[in-house]
């Protein structure tokens, strides 16, 4: 799944941030609440994290100039309203043993 987000950060680096962004934010969502069950929020940590770093590395290379820096960057984050992702509670009690 990471390569997958990898190669598809590498692949739409070039389109506009205002199109590239909602999409970024939709499959983020997604991963959210399909990994975001209680106990597994180390790993949505990790890949909010590889993501962001990610698209920081692939954005800072569309063009020759130096374009973001990392507050640059978090701002960006910030306008487009990408927030970390959170684990969510469980609304129903689940025997799980």
């Amino acid at each position: 799944m990471l390569s997958t987000l990898y190669q598809w950060i590498k692949q739409n680096r070039s389109k506009r941030l205002n199109i590239l962004m909602p999409k970024l934010k939709r499959k983020l969502v997604g991963i959210q609440n399909y990994f975001g069950l209680p106990d597994n929020s180390k790993s949505i940590s990790r890949i909010y994290n590889f993501v962001l770093h990610s698209l920081y590395k692939w954005l800072k290379r569309r063009s020759q100039r130096d374009s973001f820096n990392w507050r640059g960057f978090k701002d960006m984050l910030g306008y487009f309203q990408i927030k970390p992702l959170r684990v969510s509670k469980r609304l129903i009690a689940v025997d799980w043993y």
